[in-house]
């Protein structure tokens, strides 16, 4: 009888061995990134959650020194995992729906004392020596509460809205994929749209004629232990790929031949001679003499001005 609630604590461990995580990489576009990670996956099935940024029709599987048997995309309605989310959520909703209902009513009884109170016509008596008063103090003790309604209602529509957002992204797409393979090993990969490489440059001047065009990769975030790259172009036209360190690395370095120069020292206003065709458009510090001056919009590809301010 002991070994009852062992078997049922080790239950759990073995199926959440069923899928090792093994190495994984990640390309960065300047519109999306791929995602690519192995996986050994014993009696030779795997479930893998998908991210929410997850692109359908992204997904491929692989399966080293086997082959892939079927594979099943799960919606994200029918994703344990999603609908537990999502059942929260609703709940959620239904809370705020009745707490909207509820202000709904406190608003009609404080309106209608609000002008019971502004209708009554100021009766003197012993109780009430003072009936104006009274009824001034009556309406303004309706019409704040009014105002407190108002305030709860508006905090409440905001809270609902903000729920509405996330149940429709939770609902929203794919939530998971079922993969069945010979073999213990899987390869996956696939796209997701919420993770690209950002442009950005640095505009280096010496102030003795000699320039210099640096093309940095900022990067949105860094998984620990993930290795990444960067592709220059798109996921369709991927063009070439760097792997890169850090969250700012340098991809490139141009030279700029400076043909002109306007504004007091230090220039706001710079001329050169074309760099490579083809670069992205970004952001772009400028320095002088080694000396941080600002920012500015750079577009890239084909420029020949650079003017701090615009």
């Amino acid at each position: 009888m002991r070994l009852m609630p062992l078997a049922f604590f080790l239950l759990p461990v073995l199926l959440c061995q069923q899928a090792v995580a093994g190495q994984k990489s990640v390309t960065l576009y300047l519109d999306g990134a791929r995602v690519e990670q192995e996986f050994s996956a014993s009696g030779g099935y795997l479930e893998l959650p998908l991210p929410d940024g997850f692109a359908p029709g992204s997904l491929r599987v692989k399966a080293p020194g086997g082959s892939v048997l079927r594979v099943e995309l799960v919606p994200a309605e029918q994703d344990r995992r999603r609908a537990g989310e999502i059942a929260k959520l609703r709940e959620r909703r239904g809370e705020l729906q009745d707490r909207m209902d509820a202000l709904n009513r406190r608003e009609e009884i404080f309106s209608a004392a609000a002008r019971s109170q502004s209708g009554k016509a100021p009766r003197k008596t012993k109780a009430n020596p003072d009936p104006v008063v009274t009824l001034q103090q009556g309406t303004e003790f309706a019409l704040n509460q009014m105002e407190a309604v108002y305030r709860s209602k508006r905090k409440c529509r905001l809270a609902l809205d903000a729920v509405e957002r996330e149940l429709a992204m939770a609902a929203k797409g794919v939530a998971s994929a079922r993969i069945w393979v010979t073999g213990s090993k899987t390869r996956v990969s696939y796209l997701v749209g919420n993770e690209r490489w950002i442009p950005s440059y640095d505009l280096r001047f010496s102030g003795e004629g000699d320039a210099e065009l640096l093309l940095h990769a900022k990067l949105q975030q860094r998984e620990k232990g993930v290795q990444y790259q960067v592709a220059r172009g798109t996921t369709a036209k991927p063009g070439a790929v760097d792997a890169v360190r850090g969250d700012f690395p340098v991809l490139a370095r141009y030279p700029l031949t400076v043909t002109g120069a306007a504004g007091a020292e230090p220039p706001e206003r710079f001329a050169f001679a074309p760099v490579e065709a083809g670069l992205p458009a970004g952001d772009a510090a400028l320095y002088w003499k080694g000396e941080y001056l600002g920012s500015a919009p750079f577009s890239g590809g084909g420029s020949t001005v650079f003017t701090l301010g615009q």
